[in-house]
């Protein structure tokens, strides 16, 4: 006489119990993912046409040197009004909002950086 022993292996009571518990997990971990991509995304929205302008108005000022529209000392004086606009910026999102105050000053110094960028590659000094 032979006896099998047959082990049964599958439960489907605590089956569903997992599959439950998994697709609990699946839903929490999603849920955190998505939160996360859509505050990381508003974040940089928010921040985005400043830094946006500011790496335009550095790709100007580095054709203007490239060209030898801008002197040494007006490369550095412009990188200097840079490096303040980006410190204002880095500032006034240090609370994480930016008021309509702080957009405005900002726009107002990336303007006049426009502007000095602008006369600096046009005022005929070349080296």
């Amino acid at each position: 006489m032979s006896y099998e022993f047959k082990m049964n292996l599958f439960h489907p009571v605590s089956e569903g119990l997992k599959e439950r518990r998994i697709s609990n997990m699946k839903k929490l971990f999603l849920g955190i993912l998505v939160g996360t991509l859509i505050l990381g995304t508003v974040s940089i929205a928010m921040a985005g046409p400043f830094t946006w302008r500011e790496a335009r108005q550095q790709a100007r000022i580095y054709q203007g040197v490239d060209s030898g529209q801008i002197t040494q000392r007006e490369y550095q004086r412009l990188e200097r009004e840079q490096g303040r606009i980006e410190a204002h910026r880095e500032r006034a999102w240090s609370d994480g909002t930016l008021t309509p105050g702080e957009t405005y000053r900002l726009t107002r110094e990336q303007n006049r950086a426009s502007r000095h960028i602008w006369r600096a590659k046009h005022n005929g000094f070349h080296y």
